[in-house]
């Protein structure tokens, strides 16, 4: 199996061509994608389905979805309703059928789903100092443990829960929020009853999704984190954070922002709003990345932990 963080590497690429309007470009790298990454068929399937759908080739969109449904994929339904790409398939006989396929499919795996977590320790001598590390929406605890494995061979124990909110049948979202608190704290406690974890040491971390609500969750708790690392944040309230920042203590923040990313703006102004209102954070740019990791990520694993404690 080739190494996941090429898939993403190539999938950026494709977005790019995408954001352009390159279309016809764009679906060619997907089904290069498709190709030479089998297992990510969940993923190349949809933005297969996505680009007929936008360049209105709507007969083959379905065609297209129709053998997908034939290899076990699916995905959620607010993936196939909310989609502007998707808009042209709307109303279809062909797709509301289909539709109402991934319904069920997603039904039937929901009732088995459970939280999952993924822990690496390191090779230091205990108490541990804790960094637990969120997966982006339609990602997965292992689709992003090797991003965060650097902080393992930096001293610190490494737990990277994957949520039980099912999005297709390798993806996982934090949709619902709530939920997704709940299993993460249940995971916290899990860890300090297991392991001699140091909880003065505790930073919640995470990508796009998974970022947004490591932000939340270390200015809320219940979890007692020091601070937090955001790698390009999704959608977040900021009235609501700067309220929550005005009540927290002791915390920091470390955004990594890529310059390409269509939300870029938007991680200025969190970092604004947490910093105006008592929590210190930094923001670490890279003008050439899209919704992305930085390519030496380590580094900048190193860098936010020396900030966060600082």
């Amino acid at each position: 199996m080739l190494d996941r963080r090429n898939f993403f590497s190539q999938a950026e690429s494709m977005f790019a061509m995408y954001t352009a309007g390159m279309y016809a470009e764009a679906l060619a790298a997907v089904e290069q994608l498709a190709r030479e990454f089998p297992e990510e068929d969940a993923s190349t399937s949809y933005w297969r389905l996505c680009l007929l759908s936008r360049m209105g080739r709507t007969e083959e969109a379905v065609a297209s979805m129709s053998q997908a449904l034939q290899r076990g994929m699916w995905w959620g339904e607010n993936a196939l309703r909310d989609d502007q790409d998707l808009a042209s398939l709307q109303g279809l006989p062909a797709y509301e059928t289909m539709v109402a396929e991934c319904k069920r499919r997603y039904s039937e795996a929901q009732k088995n789903s459970r939280p999952e977590l993924l822990v690496r320790t390191p090779g230091t001598r205990p108490p541990y100092p804790l960094l637990i590390a969120l997966h982006g929406r339609m990602g997965s605890a292992g689709r992003d443990l090797v991003r965060w494995e650097p902080a393992v061979g930096m001293g610190w124990m490494l737990a990277m829960p994957q949520s039980s909110q099912c999005g297709s049948p390798t993806a996982f979202s934090w949709d619902d929020t709530t939920k997704a608190r709940e299993e993460i704290a249940a995971h916290y406690r899990n860890l300090a009853e297991q392991y001699p974890v140091d909880a003065e040491r505790v930073v919640l971390a995470g990508f796009s999704q998974g970022a947004a609500l490591s932000i939340q969750l270390a200015l809320r708790g219940p979890i007692p984190a020091r601070g937090f690392i955001a790698v390009v944040p999704g959608p977040t309230a900021l009235d609501g954070l700067e309220g929550l920042a005005r009540s927290a203590r002791n915390l920091r923040g470390y955004l990594v922002a890529g310059g390409r990313d269509p939300r870029k703006d938007v991680f200025g102004e969190i970092q604004g709003a947490l910093s105006r209102n008592g929590v210190p954070c930094e923001m670490e740019e890279h003008p050439e990345m899209a919704h992305d990791f930085p390519r030496d990520f380590d580094r900048t694993v190193d860098r936010a932990i020396r900030f966060l404690f600082a």
